[in-house]
């Protein structure tokens, strides 16, 4: 047995071993399809104790981050979860829709009772937020950056907080309500620099830092925040 309890995942294009810590799941070890269950298990466990520090740092991390934010990640009645940067409780509330006021996202009574359908109200509301807000921020800095992008695409990317096409489509990951709204701005300067430049060299970090100077360290902010905006569920 690990001295680490951890979560074993096969993917085809792995190559080799790797470990990888998920905000949701904790440690997690990747090998290649290929690898039998007991190669698997027998190689898994010996890296994880050549990487023990390495391991309790990354998961004091994710925990120290979220725990930043004051959240729980649960969307339930009682849970708490980051909104515009700021810890928000789901309670139940007197109106028909949901609403965030005060500290709060209030949610219908009428359907407080089931979890399921909470969350999924829940998650659509925030979908809807995270596009409402996107479309304030690009309709200023499309015009300012003489881009015209052409969709945009709300997404739950798992592995980055946006992404620009050849054809202007912009795609955003709804999470991005969740962070401050100077992290969500960083990223749709980012992508719509993409507009006009590709790549991050010379010519696209000069875009951005024209109508952005600090999008740098938004967005070096916003990954100290991932851990807590992932576990939102």
């Amino acid at each position: 047995m690990s001295a680490r309890p951890y979560r074993l995942i096969r993917s085809p294009r792995a190559r080799r071993l790797t470990l990888r810590i998920d905000p949701e799941h904790g440690l997690e070890a990747v090998v290649p399809e290929r690898y039998s269950e007991a190669r698997a298990r027998r190689d898994v466990e010996a890296f994880i104790a050549t990487r023990l520090k390495w391991i309790d740092r990354s998961l004091a991390e994710v925990t120290s981050r979220r725990t930043a934010l004051g959240t729980d990640g649960r969307l339930a009645v009682g849970g708490l979860i980051p909104y515009a940067g700021r810890p928000h409780h789901i309670v139940v509330g007197a109106g028909g829709s949901i609403t965030a006021l005060n500290g709060e996202i209030q949610i219908p009574e009428i359907i407080a009772a089931d979890p399921e359908v909470v969350r999924r109200r829940l998650l659509s509301w925030l979908r809807r937020r995270a596009r409402a807000i996107a479309e304030q921020m690009i309709s200023v800095y499309a015009a300012e950056m003489k881009v015209a992008p052409t969709r945009l695409r709300i997404g739950d990317q798992s592995t980055r907080w946006g992404s620009a096409s050849g054809d202007g489509t912009i795609s955003l990951s709804w999470r991005l309500v969740l962070a401050p709204p100077s992290c969500f701005e960083a990223v749709v300067v980012h992508e719509l620099a993409h507009l006009r430049a590709s790549g991050h060299g010379a010519r696209f970090r000069a875009v951005v830092e024209r109508h952005l100077p600090d999008e740098a360290a938004r967005m070096r902010q916003l990954q100290r925040l991932a851990p807590a905006l992932s576990a939102v569920r």
